[in-house]
């Protein structure tokens, strides 16, 4: 029987993809149930002192599909997982109030995250 094998720039695109797709879903939940989003940011002190929560749906709307776009085409990679990250724990630190399978599913994708930084390190994937 023969092996199965992926070549590895199949498999940082399977990857890129399934990671740029989160950012994607994210993007499109704030656009069209930004009410998903306004409680948490309500909530949150530090969030509702620096700007209007309704400002901060047009932000995370634009960021999370800036994000998609950008992990998806593979370019920049490190800038935009460094990008990606700290956006993550801003986002953890808004969604803490939402309990813990709010805080483990942002820790997973953070995770995702730093893999990305990390992974498929050649030279053409490097810019």
């Amino acid at each position: 029987m023969e092996k199965f094998i992926i070549k590895k720039s199949t498999s940082d695109f399977l990857f890129r993809f399934g990671l740029s797709i989160i950012f994607l879903l994210n993007s499109l939940v704030a656009w069209f149930s930004p009410d998903e989003f306004l409680g948490l940011l309500k909530n949150n002190p530090l969030a509702s002192a620096i700007a209007n929560p309704q400002f901060w749906i047009y932000i995370i709307g634009i960021n999370d599909v800036l994000l998609f776009l950008l992990i998806l085409s593979g370019r920049w990679r490190r800038a935009i997982a460094v990008w990606a990250a700290l956006w993550m724990v801003a986002v953890i630190y808004v969604t803490i109030s939402g309990g813990v399978t709010e805080f483990i599913e942002h820790i997973g994708v953070l995770s995702f995250v730093i893999y990305y930084y990390f992974a498929f390190q050649r030279p053409s994937a490097e810019q």
